[in-house]
């Protein structure tokens, strides 16, 4: 069976993955082939916005929606250090903090709205693709579903940190079903604590409010993703998979459709001391790695539902951007995902998988 059949059946789709340092964008129609519907991958719009704000030497007042923060910030941050006024609307300031007391302490203003914006913040851009695809040919009235994925930290009213913030809510959600399927949303029965999530279907139903939603973590796109990979597919037994993106490491163990284990760290630590990754894969199957430690060591976190040998994972499966550390990592053997032939596409593809499994309501 080609594993690509499992989404065959999707309605016609605008499947979005923003990352850190791209947007893999990706108009799936079931009449075409994957390799005939129209494929793009661009700077994800926070280093572009990023871009815009470092050269605009005047107050900012920013509208729109939440966008991921890292760079644009800092950037932020910066504007406010030289002496201008930085004000911004609710939902845009949470691309800095999770938590708006944190984000006025950093000198932001927060207000409810912005009559007059000097930018306005939308990572999903929906009128720039809707216009682009309808130059294509596409006739963009038949997309039914609009699949966004993105890292999502959550709100945070505690003084806990965000990393150990983030992890919680995956826990909880995964101690309810280890099913991949519990972490795929739909507009209606998306856990509130997601904001960046909220905030990106917010945006979605403005523009036109007849488009359906599957909103799935990046991590877990990835994962639903890697597994169309042909070869993927066809390994029997526990799979390892780890996501090399350009901000984060996650890594996964499923057996049977059910998670067995799950780490989230920070690509910018590992890159400095790739042969860590052994030992902490090792220790992640064998279910002594503590979270405290990944925590200590500047990452999210991890958990091990199923504790085995290492010795019986059945296969190691990489994809994402900085893939190569995996060359450093003291592991041999391992697939490179590409599903549809162009890793690229791990994350669109992921949220199709997402979305035929709540059209199916049928396991990973």
């Amino acid at each position: 069976m080609n594993p690509l059949e499992l989404i065959a059946r999707c309605p016609v789709t605008l499947a979005m993955d923003i990352g850190t340092g791209t947007k893999d964008v990706l108009h799936f129609s079931p009449k075409n082939t994957i390799e005939n519907n129209i494929k793009l991958v661009v700077p994800t719009p926070a280093i572009l916005m990023a871009n815009k704000l470092e050269n605009h030497e005047e107050n900012l007042a920013i509208s729109g929606f939440t966008m991921g923060g890292g760079y644009l910030a800092k950037v932020l941050k910066r504007h406010v250090k030289k002496g201008r006024r930085v004000v911004m609307e609710t939902l845009p300031a949470y691309t800095l903090r999770n938590n708006l007391e944190e984000i006025r302490e950093a000198g932001i203003e927060v207000v409810e709205t912005i009559e007059k914006p000097t930018h306005i913040f939308d990572e999903i851009e929906l009128p720039l693709y809707f216009d682009l695809l309808s130059r294509f040919g596409v006739n963009t009235d038949e997309i039914e579903y609009i699949g966004l994925s993105v890292q999502d930290h959550g709100y945070n009213t505690s003084e806990e940190s965000s990393r150990k913030n983030r992890f919680k809510y995956f826990l909880e959600l995964l101690e309810k079903d280890l099913m991949p399927r519990s972490l795929v949303f739909r507009a209606d029965n998306l856990p509130n604590v997601f904001e960046r999530l909220e905030s990106g279907a917010l945006c979605v139903s403005r523009f036109r409010r007849s488009l359906k939603l599957v909103l799935i973590d990046t991590s877990f796109s990835a994962i639903l993703g890697s597994n169309l990979d042909p070869r993927v597919h066809r390994t029997s037994g526990p799979i390892l998979y780890i996501n090399f993106g350009n901000g984060h490491v996650m890594a996964c163990i499923l057996r049977d459709g059910r998670i067995q284990a799950f780490f989230e760290h920070h690509t910018r630590v590992l890159k400095e001391k790739p042969g860590v990754i052994l030992d902490y894969m090792t220790r992640l199957a064998e279910g002594n790695l503590p979270s405290e430690e990944i925590f200590r060591d500047d990452g999210n976190g991890c958990v091990t539902f199923d504790p085995q040998p290492f010795k019986n994972i059945a296969g190691v499966v990489v994809t994402g951007p900085r893939r190569h550390l995996m060359a450093q990592s003291g592991i041999p053997d391992y697939i490179e995902a590409a599903p549809g032939g162009d890793m690229m596409m791990t994350g669109p593809l992921g949220l199709l998988r997402g979305l035929s499994l709540l059209l199916q309501n049928t396991p990973a």
